[in-house]
């Protein structure tokens, strides 16, 4: 039996995280995702091939597979995509591929489901797919799920306005090739919106329940990786209490910590530093002194130095954070970007490579985005930003108004 991991996705809702790394290759606790779905793949006996089918950034991934998984024991096939294809595109581009019936999973799906499970449940039904679902809290941004006592899919319906219940389909499916017939090929196809809906309505879809003890989380935002960094910290918590701290880390014994907390292999830590619940501190991290740390995620080898801030904020690989700089609300640095000392940012993004010197920022007051407009920008900063900092973001929106897409993303550029 073949598997096939959809990976050659955009991840723009990521940006700018995804800008320098393919989707499936964001890491969760120092590991690509893509590592934990063929870990899982791995356990499988029946699957003998993984097909990767990419676009977007492949030359990463391949070159994740050949210096990271060289010896991972079954056979891995690339199939690239001419051109962004969507999903249905995607798997009709793997038909020469694959045989009768084939798993397949989204690749930027954090899971640790048991997919024999679902390959199980698909040899007991009648049907031509068989798709795990779950619930979730916020069933409006994924596909709804509705199902006979049988467990066969009497409607389905992607990012509906009103849902009328919270099961939603899990981006993995088995699916028999006589589905693949029915999509066109070389062309951008939406498997959620034009495939599945009619396969449904020829009752030859079925639904698997995923068990309430299996965790899932589509890592589609910044605010699911830091999620998804929550759960993997409570499943290691389980086993081996609420810190982590690799034998190569050095912290000295002032620094405060308070689980789940986890320290990654050659990190240094300075004295005095604070690190509070939900932090995870990557490979090659140098913490200088004073620092403080909340639910702070940093992918690796970055440099924060002393008496700075980081709290719900996301520092991608190679950053630099001057002194006295404040991260907070959801701030998500791009690769090798630089913060200059004494800054504060607020709920934005910045760009790879970006330097950011001074307030340039066009900061998203979320009261009202169009506040920001010239002429109408309130005297004081909703936001309750220092009064120097302000003044100058009134300054740069009177002589050049952002555009919506930057005030609703909320660019450092």
């Amino acid at each position: 039996m073949k598997a096939v991991i959809l990976a050659g996705g955009f991840g723009t809702r990521l940006r700018p995280l995804s800008s320098t790394r393919p989707k499936p290759m964001v890491p969760v606790l120092g590991k690509p995702n893509l590592q934990y779905l063929l870990e899982s793949l791995e356990k499988i006996p029946e699957i003998d091939e993984i097909i990767l089918s990419v676009h977007y950034m492949r030359g990463e991934i391949r070159e994740f597979i050949d210096e990271k998984m060289a010896d991972y024991p079954k056979d891995i096939r690339f199939v690239n995509d001419p051109m962004p294809l969507e999903t249905g595109g995607a798997l009709k581009n793997v038909e020469d591929y694959v045989d009768e019936d084939f798993l397949v999973i989204y690749g930027d799906v954090f899971t640790n489901f048991d997919f024999r499970e679902l390959i199980e449940a698909h040899r007991k039904n009648e049907g031509l797919v068989t798709v795990a679902v779950t619930k979730v809290y916020d069933p409006e941004r994924y596909g709804v799920v509705e199902t006979d006592e049988e467990g066969k899919v009497t409607h389905f319906e992607e990012k509906p306005h009103r849902p009328k219940t919270n099961l939603v389909d899990a981006g993995i499916y088995m699916v028999n090739k006589k589905v693949l017939e029915e999509i066109p090929k070389n062309r951008e196809v939406y498997f959620e919106r034009e495939v599945l809906p009619k396969f449904v309505s020829k009752g030859e879809v079925y639904a698997y329940r995923m068990a309430r003890d299996y965790y899932w989380i589509d890592l589609g935002t910044p605010e699911d990786l830091f999620y998804a960094h929550q759960i993997a910290m409570d499943e290691i918590a389980k086993d081996n209490g609420y810190m982590t701290i690799k034998e190569t880390a050095e912290v000295p014994d002032d620094v405060e910590i308070q689980g789940p907390v986890y320290i990654d292999e050659g990190a240094k830590i300075g004295h005095g530093v604070k690190i509070k619940s939900y932090t995870y501190i990557g490979p090659n991290t140098i913490v200088e002194d004073k620092a403080y740390f909340k639910r702070a995620i940093l992918i690796g080898s970055d440099i924060v130095k002393s008496k700075s801030e980081i709290k719900d904020s996301i520092l991608g690989e190679g950053v630099v954070v001057g002194k006295n700089v404040i991260l907070k609300e959801n701030a998500v640095v791009g690769d090798y970007a630089k913060i200059y000392d004494n800054l504060v940012i607020y709920g934005a993004k910045v760009l790879p490579w970006k330097k950011v010197e001074e307030y340039e920022a066009f900061i998203k007051i979320k009261l009202d985005p169009t506040k920001v407009k010239p002429g109408v920008t309130p005297e004081r900063c909703p936001l309750g930003l220092p009064e120097c900092i302000y003044t100058k973001f009134k300054a740069i929106a009177g002589e050049k108004p952002p555009c919506d897409e930057c005030i609703e993303n909320q660019w450092l550029f």
